[in-house]
């Protein structure tokens, strides 16, 4: 017992005179500014090169080929009422609220491209957006919301021209 007292206390003694010579020969170093992060980050690891994005850069061409569809198509105006759509008038085909400025579509024109959410240039009306389609024994035709009876009763039926475009996923040939 008397050895491990002394064993313990020659460690202690041993462990107190290191820590003793190293603070003579490295004095303690004075606090430093903290340096930002960004800073210790450019200590550790370079920068990055900057990428050099001159203007014939930014104008390459996209690997997307775009294409222009236009179709002539029968119009016609609907309204959300039951008799004129199913038991839940106000609700389109995908789920959607039904709004100004969307149009239902024939079967056959969704499998030719035009999908739910597809911008569509109507001829004489605007941009509209797909959001609804037509029962499947339409073809070739587009129906368009309107909020009003009259209105859909004035607009009638009429042979539009309707355009979107598609991209093609081809690459473009440099």
């Amino acid at each position: 017992m008397h050895s491990l007292r002394a064993s313990i206390v020659f460690v202690s003694i041993t462990v107190f005179a290191f820590l003793a010579d190293n603070r003579r020969v490295h004095p303690p170093v004075a606090p430093q500014p903290e340096a930002s992060v960004q800073e210790e980050l450019a200590m550790v690891a370079p920068a990055p090169e900057q990428p050099d994005t001159t203007l014939a850069e930014r104008k390459k061409p996209s690997k997307k080929k775009r294409t222009k569809v236009t179709r002539v198509v029968k119009a016609t105006a609907y309204n959300a009422v039951p008799r004129q759509t199913d038991d839940t008038p106000e609700i389109c085909a995908w789920g959607d609220k039904v709004r100004p400025g969307i149009i239902a579509i024939s079967r056959d024109l969704e499998r030719s491209g035009l999908t739910r959410g597809k911008e569509v240039h109507i001829e004489g009306i605007g941009k509209v957006v797909v959001m609804d389609r037509m029962h499947y024994r339409k073809r070739n035709q587009i129906d368009l919301y309107m909020e009003s009876y009259k209105e859909a009763v004035e607009f009638g039926v009429k042979e539009l021209t309707i355009s979107w475009t598609e991209d093609d996923h081809t690459e473009q040939e440099s």
